[in-house]
């Protein structure tokens, strides 16, 4: 069977899109099953990605798809379907919220994320306009769905109008290889990356996300000012990431905030990195604190885990279905209360080696090559209805 994966866009600068594509190509690499693949890109992004073409995996190149968000639209619906044809492609598989609605080729959708529903979320302007315009026909044209997390089939379900045994719950996956944390606190590379941004083991709080204002590194910042305020003083923040599509107006908030609460000497903005330099970050953090107002999974979550960190969490959508008794949990919206569960972790031994404990064996059970042979599985059985 040839499979076709639509990546279109400014992918390696997505954080979450970027490394679902990364896994998934790496772990059919690793598979090998017996099927051909077309990787469908923008220019630029396979070297960017580090995704070289093999024997398994095919490349080819979407012009003119990535240079804005219309482009991307226009390549995706219009341009990507007359590759499809052209490839002779029996099923596609689109891991990125949306279909190519003009083409008549057999389909799965992976819909990753439904926060344009949300507008408090602040997925505004043109993105919201074109999830909200996209995802529907999208869900319905689609022979099969994923979603992460049962969190985002309600919302697709509730959304779209579609039957819900057409949708299939898959979640991510995460290399445990790579995130692990006993192994990562002994390389040298480690206390380089340590070094670069002034960083101890042990004495810093740890995000990892896109700095989009849903995700609420605002309240992040007021609750380690409270931490540094009552009883930690010396405890940095460190938030690493930047996203697309970033608020420039909320950018220059989050990066004034630590200076008007007191703590800019201690709040570290590393920018976007790449994951052979966060796994070292993950390993020796303190704690690993999520206060994302929403979230359809959350890879960084089982990274801590795999990493041996302690986790503190949002109690909204997904997240209580995702972490399960392996994260206390909190109000994202109150800093107060972010701040009382890190000083729970902080304080209480006991506690933090019970998290830690319970996030190491959560963590067994997500894995990238469960992931992908659960998604083969469904584009096989796809192709064969």
């Amino acid at each position: 069977m040839k499979i076709g994966i639509a990546a279109i866009g400014r992918l390696s600068e997505d954080t979450g899109g970027k490394n679902y594509i990364i896994h998934f190509i790496r772990g059919i690499e690793r598979l090998r099953p017996p099927h051909t693949f077309v990787l469908f890109v923008s220019e630029g992004e396979a070297l960017a990605l580090d995704i070289p073409e093999s024997e398994l995996v095919h490349i080819v190149i979407v012009p003119n798809s990535k240079q804005t968000p219309l482009h991307k639209v226009f390549a995706e619906q219009w341009k990507l379907s007359q590759c499809i044809k052209r490839e002779k492609i029996d099923v596609m598989y689109y891991p990125g919220n949306f279909v190519s609605l003009f083409s008549q080729v057999p389909a799965v959708v992976n819909i990753r994320s439904m926060a344009h529903v949300y507008p408090s979320y602040g997925v505004k302007g043109i993105r919201r306009a074109v999830r909200s315009l996209l995802m529907p026909p999208s869900a319905r044209k689609a022979r099969a769905i994923i979603t992460p997390s049962e969190d985002i089939k309600r919302d697709v379900v509730r959304i779209a109008n579609v039957d819900p045994t057409n949708i299939h719950v898959i979640s991510h996956g995460v290399n445990l290889e790579l995130f692990d944390g006993e192994q990562n606190r002994r390389y040298d590379e480690g206390k380089a990356v340590l070094d670069r941004y002034k960083l101890t083991s042990g004495n810093y709080l740890l995000y990892v996300s896109a700095l989009w204002r849903y995700k609420r590194q605002d309240q992040l910042i007021r609750a380690h000012a409270e931490l540094v305020k009552n009883g930690f003083p010396n405890l940095k923040l460190v938030i690493a990431g930047k996203g697309t599509g970033t608020d420039k107006k909320y950018l220059d908030e989050i990066h004034s905030l630590p200076k008007s609460l007191g703590t800019h000497e201690l709040v570290v903005f590393t920018g976007g990195m790449p994951q052979s330099d966060l796994r070292y970050l993950y390993a020796n953090a303190r704690a690993f604190i999520f206060p994302s107002s929403y979230e359809s999974f959350g890879n960084p979550i089982f990274e801590a885990w795999a990493s041996d960190t302690p986790v503190a969490v949002s109690n909204v959508h997904s997240f209580p279905e995702i972490a399960g008794d392996a994260a206390l949990f909190f109000d994202p919206m109150d800093a107060q209360d972010i701040a009382a569960k890190i000083s729970m972790i902080l304080s209480d031994t006991e506690l933090e080696r019970t998290l830690i404990r319970r996030g190491a064996e959560r963590v067994k059970s997500f894995t990238w090559e469960a992931a992908i042979t659960r998604t083969l599985s469904l584009i096989e059985n796809v192709r064969l209805a």
